[in-house]
Parts: C-alpha cells; structure tokens; sequence
C-alpha cells in the first residue's frame, strides 16, 4: 500500500529498518521548468530511489497554461489522458511493490492534479488574470487516478 509523507515529513519514517521505500515523485519536484510560470519552485530533496511521473498538466495544456484549479480539470476526457500517462508507470510501481518497496507518494498541496492531501478549487469564470480560490482537502486529478 502507497505511503503518503505528510509534509515535512521524512520519506522514510515508520519504516522498517532495511525496507526499500521508493519515492514517487510529481514531475515538477525535480523539473521545475514544468511549474505555472511565476509560481516559486517547491522545496525538495532527493533521497533514494525516486520515480518522477509525468506532469499532466504540462502535457495536456502546455508550458504557457494558466494556473488552474481542480473544478476545471475534473472532466472525462482528462481524466482519460491521466489514466494513459500513469498506465505504464502503474505497472512498473507494481513490480517495486512486488519485489517489497513501500512506494511514498510526494505530490504538490494545493495542486490541481498532484496535490495528495490537499487541492484548489473555486474557479467561478471570467478573463484570465488573478482569481480568488480556496485550498481544499482532497486528491488532484491525476493523484486520484494514480492510488
């Protein structure tokens, strides 16, 4: 079963001594050029094994996308495209899992479609500029496909 580190938390904590725990990182932990323009790059340390998965957002809508919140992605045809991306990657965290890594799952709080414990909502419509949204408890999109 996936382990989730809180944040802040060490990626290896309430592990067994000599356990191999595999990190599951979203893309823009260790790619930041993936990151909404203008949005400050996130604070994280590489610790052992580590698969990246691939940054959805960055694939479906591009580098030049606005910043987006959960309501708006929530929609069948990308949760189609999330489905394909992780389903390669779903078979190889299986074959860790089954050789007895304990997989850590690292997402982004507040991210549309990585945020683990947290995501955005609150788009109500209008031109593009700043727009009031709430951080909410929940899993982003891709996350949600992913566990």
């Amino acid at each position: 079963m996936p382990y989730t580190a809180k944040p802040g938390e060490s990626r290896d904590k309430g592990t067994a001594q000599g356990e191999k725990v595999v990190t599951v990182a979203a893309h823009c932990l260790l790619n930041t050029l993936t990151r909404v323009k203008g949005l400050a790059p996130l604070p994280f340390q590489l610790e052992g094994p580590t698969v990246q998965l691939p940054c959805p957002e960055a694939l479906y809508l591009g580098l030049e996308r606005w910043a987006v919140t959960r309501n708006q992605l929530d929609v069948p045809q990308f949760r189609r495209f999330c489905r394909a991306l992780i389903e390669e990657y779903a078979d190889l965290l299986e074959m860790l899992a089954r050789e007895g890594a304990s997989l850590c799952i690292v997402g982004v709080a507040g991210s549309p479609s990585c945020g683990v414990i947290t995501t955005s909502s609150g788009y109500t419509g209008g031109l593009p500029g700043v727009a009031e949204h709430a951080c909410m408890a929940g899993r982003g999109v891709f996350r949600a496909i992913v566990e």
